[in-house]
């Protein structure tokens, strides 16, 4: 820009100063200083020295900033141009005098120029003063916009929620990112699970399935999810009831009392290992770390089985449940169990297992009618309540006291499962029905849609993005897309996830606290030091540690090398 300048100069060294100009560029805070310098009513020739003063009033009594000084100007028959730099924040469109003072290089004094001269705009630099609201800028920073942005004018890619403007203001505080569930129109996924499927676990690409009717474990690639294929197949006796995965173990209970251990490292050929005698009605089962959990439903039990040795499983401790429990979570030191209530129940009930010898009793509260599955995530545990047609939210923040917090009712076919992925909860219904609920406030869930399943659904369980469905009467597993956000890269100052699921590598750059159990199904090599307050081994464990391989036997160091 440019801005005109007249004035004329006091004292005797130097005559009238006329036809000064400046010219400011687009980047930074500099301006050139161009003018005339008459001495003696001639054009001066030399080197002089100048001082500016940007002043607030035309008399010069108070300036804004600070002086700005630079010498050995030279002067050509009166012309002369310099830079001058009053520093940032300054032209912010208050009127301005510039003050002018000059003397011959390194003389003793300056000589005030008169009278001050008003800084104006050039015709650009008035365009600069609307620059705030400016239709067209190729980079406008966003602390400087405020107001409502239709969403027409913002590119396809921008994410609004859905919102009708975008609003801006204030610190500029982007609120937390909210990717809505995906409720499908149908399965993306489906294939024949043997005769009535109850239950399914899903670990990695693999799907486990328990079939009643056909008494056998199916193992299920589960890669493709548009396409999901039978894998493997291992006789799994007496009507199989539950199926819960850890590390290379499925983990199965049946109603012939039993709970069986297959080794699933292979998936085409899962393989039993080892079995032992539960008690009698075992309905679901849990793992964490070297403990199995089962709840028996015709004699009101818990059970927890030591399963360090796959192929020799120990009964380990036992403890009364009260009414007939359906439904078993394991989360740190505490169990949380479904009471059914055919005996008496219709509660939830919270256990503590942190000594998994003497399981404890710590907290119960009443449920609705028949609860039959329960989920926990975070503070809170989620109950679904087969004839009472709810879901019920409790606060099991306090284990002993556990609190309801809502209620949302379910379709008419009873919540007969039911799971928790991040803000969401997902239930699936005898009528056929697998249903999506908004839980990010516990206080007042919100149903966001349903999709039919068809036939009766009993078994459900949520990985990644995918929801598996196992359908009693429909004789499949069902896969649906439940949706989410695909990120190419991730860098996060905190994360807190209900599950983690990766299908490569976790590296972490600082340490690792595992608060129940930690499964390993390969090698685990450590390169500092290792740590272990309790360490336990199957019949043969090898760990590296550094340099050095410590081989373990039930628990005990039998070599180190």
């Amino acid at each position: 820009m440019k801005n005109m300048l007249c004035g004329a100069a006091l004292g005797g060294l130097l005559s009238p100063l006329l036809g000064l100009s400046f010219t400011a560029s687009a980047q930074g805070t500099a301006f050139t200083y161009q003018g005339r310098l008459n001495s003696g009513g001639s054009p001066a020739t030399g080197l002089f020295d100048f001082r500016f003063h940007l002043a607030l009033d035309s008399q010069g009594v108070n300036d804004a900033g600070s002086p700005f000084l630079t010498n050995a100007v030279p002067v050509t028959n009166g012309l002369f141009n310099t830079t001058i730099d009053f520093g940032a924040g300054l032209f912010t469109g208050a009127s301005y005098w510039l003050q002018v003072e000059v003397r011959t290089n390194g003389a003793a004094g300056y000589t005030v120029l008169a009278p001050l001269q008003a800084v104006t705009p050039s015709p650009y630099a008035v365009f600069a003063t609307t620059a705030a609201t400016a239709g067209s800028a190729n980079s406008v920073s966003g602390l400087n916009i405020t107001g409502t942005i239709p969403p027409a004018q913002l590119p396809a890619v921008v994410v609004t929620n859905d919102a009708p403007g975008l609003t801006i203001g204030g610190t500029n505080v982007i609120a937390p990112l909210t990717v809505p569930p995906n409720v499908p129109a149908a399965a993306v996924g489906s294939v024949g699970a043997g005769s009535h499927p109850p239950s399914v676990a899903v670990a990695g690409a693999f799907a486990y399935v328990v079939n009643q009717g056909s008494n056998t474990l199916q193992v299920i690639d589960v890669s493709c999810p548009t396409n999901p294929v039978s894998v493997g197949l291992a006789g799994a006796g007496g009507g199989p009831s539950a199926v819960a995965v850890a590390g290379r173990y499925a983990y199965v209970v049946a109603d012939n009392n039993t709970l069986q251990i297959f080794d699933v490292s292979t998936p085409s050929t899962p393989v039993g290992v080892g079995s032992v005698n539960t008690a009698s009605g075992p309905d679901s089962v849990a793992v964490a770390g070297r403990y199995v959990y089962v709840v028996c439903a015709n004699v009101n039990l818990l059970q927890i089985f030591d399963v360090s040795v796959p192929s020799a499983p120990v009964g380990f401790a036992s403890v009364n449940t009260g009414g007939s429990p359906a439904s078993i979570v394991v989360d740190g030191r505490f169990a949380y169990v479904a009471d059914y209530g055919t005996f008496g129940g219709n509660s939830l009930q919270v256990f503590d297992v942190g000594n998994p010898a003497a399981p404890v009793s710590v907290g119960s509260i009443g449920t609705g009618g028949n609860p039959d599955s329960v989920a926990v995530a975070g503070r809170y545990a989620y109950v679904g309540n087969i004839n009472a047609n709810t879901l019920q939210i409790f606060d099991v923040s306090t284990p002993s006291g556990p609190v309801s917090v809502s209620s949302v009712g379910t379709a008419a076919g009873g919540a007969r499962s039911v799971a928790v992925a991040g803000r969401y909860a997902y239930v699936i219904e005898d009528g056929g029905q697998l249903q999506v609920f908004d839980v990010s406030s516990p206080g007042s869930p919100v149903s966001v849609g349903s999709v039919g399943t068809g036939g009766s659904p009993f078994g459900l369980t949520v990985a990644g993005r995918y929801a598996y469905v196992a359908n009693y009467t429909g004789n499949t597993l069902q896969i649906f897309d439940l949706g989410g956000a695909y990120l190419q890269q991730l860098e996060a100052g905190a994360m807190e996830t209900g599950t983690l699921q990766t299908r490569d590598t976790i590296t972490v750059g600082n340490n690792l606290t595992v608060r129940g159990g930690l499964t390993v199904s390969g090698g685990a090599m450590i390169s500092g030091g290792l740590s272990v307050n309790n360490l336990v081994g199957g019949l043969t464990t090898n760990v590296l540690v550094g340099a050095r391989t410590f081989y373990i036997t039930n628990g005990i160091i039998m070599n180190i090398q």
